[in-house]
């Protein structure tokens, strides 16, 4: 290509090497000027005198620039009768009026995605689910304080629970169907302390049915709840129990009565076939309490057994017999159940009645104590199943009317949490700051008004 001859312009540019480009050919077809030759004005740098303020830079003085929202982790206390992720979503609609909590910096498929699943504005998550029967510690993280999470979960925890004994349920708790039924009016507490020292350290523990384990990708409550078999065995799980102690003796005369709900026959064979399942295992790692409650299963319940495999297995998964016998045969009904379940006869006054059902429950009472403990324990483990075990190593049945969480990691109770009045009753100005807080200074600063 030849270029025109001329000289080039006097001015205060200067020359610098350019590879040449198609875009610089078609933008300037007719620049006199070798194409490796461009020129280039030299910027006037400003005169700044002793009054000129040096301009900062652009994020720091935008206005558009969202500010950044705070981030932590703080703990509350969710009270009893309430699922975990309803009680985190009442503290998350709470928060939504303080723009301090709220992430602006969201992208925009990210706030579609929040604003079509009708989320709450504030991003928010748990460290550990509570039962829905159980009250105490829940932490909860705030925008990138949900990343810490994962500490809570690993963490130690401790657990003040109450032991009722005299029956077990499917669910080891009060909330379950009646399994089995025993008495027991001589416990004492040296009877369940020489129990208790074979339940401290290091134990296999067998989870419960009515639990969030998955397998196959469905939890096991769900097989429960549908009388459904278990694709394969659940193993024990290796767990610690750092710290397990009695909180007083035994209490005879309390408020608390059994469950009068029995369970099918159903029910109870898949809670046998399951619970047979996990005691094989421990059998295999030397569990002497495995070995003795095998024994008795194979005593008392192999007739059952052989009457029921064939029902469940022609019977589809989803189909719950609504006919099944309301009691096993070889568990018999608590006198409870059947002093809260008897009609009056048609010639026997009320009155009568009455003072024997009356009658009849104190004695159920006094041959049914409930025990506290208090537990320290590694994550994974769990507390129904623990007093399930212990119970049963007894001897005796057992289930959970009431459990609290105490401490989970550096967050406990009456020291660093925020009372569930304060986030269901008060408003959000007077329980925020404490939040905010914990949020900036973690769990071990102390809080002052």
């Amino acid at each position: 290509m030849q270029f025109r001859n001329r000289p080039l312009l006097q001015t205060n540019a200067v020359l610098f090497q350019y590879q040449a480009s198609p875009s610089i050919r078609q933008s300037a077809p007719f620049c006199s000027t070798p194409v490796h030759l461009l020129l280039k004005i030299k910027p006037r740098s400003p005169q700044l005198s002793s009054t000129t303020r040096a301009i900062d830079s652009y994020k720091a003085n935008n206005p558009r620039t969202p500010p950044t929202p705070m981030s932590g982790t703080f703990a509350v206390y969710k009270p009893a009768g309430v699922s975990s992720a309803s009680f985190m979503e009442t503290v998350q609609r709470k928060m939504e009026a303080d723009p301090d909590f709220i992430n602006t910096n969201m992208t925009r498929e990210e706030r579609q995605k929040r604003k079509r699943r009708k989320m709450p504005k504030v991003k928010m998550g748990h460290g550990g689910t509570l039962d829905p029967a159980a009250d105490g510690v829940l932490v909860l993280g705030v925008n990138e304080g949900t990343k810490r999470l994962g500490e809570y979960l690993n963490c130690s925890k401790t657990y003040e629970v109450i032991a009722h004994f005299g029956c077990s349920t499917s669910t080891y708790d009060a909330e379950g169907t009646v399994l089995d039924c025993h008495t027991t009016p001589d416990l004492t507490t040296d009877m369940i302390e020489q129990v208790l020292q074979h339940f401290r350290g290091e134990i296999q523990q067998i989870p419960p049915i009515y639990s969030a384990l998955k397998i196959a990708g469905y939890k096991l409550y769900e097989y429960a709840r549908n009388l459904e078999s278990l694709p394969r065995n659940i193993a024990p799980r290796p767990v610690t129990i750092h710290s397990l102690e009695l909180m007083g003796d035994v209490v005879y005369d309390h408020e608390y009565k059994l469950p009068t709900k029995q369970a099918t026959a159903e029910e109870k064979f898949q809670e046998r076939v399951f619970r047979e399942a996990g005691l094989k295992e421990l059998l295999k790692l030397g569990n002497k309490y495995a070995e003795m409650e095998l024994s008795f299963l194979a005593q008392n319940g192999d007739s059952e057994s052989a009457t029921l495999a064939e029902p469940l297995a022609s019977e589809p998964q989803d189909a719950k017999s609504e006919e099944a016998p309301t009691v096993a045969a070889d568990v018999p009904e608590s006198a409870e159940y059947r002093a809260n379940t008897s009609d009056a006869e048609p010639d026997q006054p009320a009155g009568t009645v009455a003072a024997e059902q009356e009658s009849s429950a104190a004695e159920v009472a006094a041959d049914h104590p409930i025990v506290a403990f208090r537990a320290t324990v590694s994550s994974g483990t769990y507390i129904r199943s623990l007093v399930h075990d212990i119970a049963i190593a007894m001897g005796a049945r057992a289930h959970v009317v009431k459990l609290t969480r105490t401490r989970q990691g550096d967050w406990q109770v009456d020291k660093n949490t925020i009372a569930a009045d304060d986030v269901e009753e008060k408003e959000l100005s007077e329980w925020a700051p404490k939040a905010k807080f914990y949020m900036k200074n973690g769990p071990l600063a102390d809080y002052e008004r």
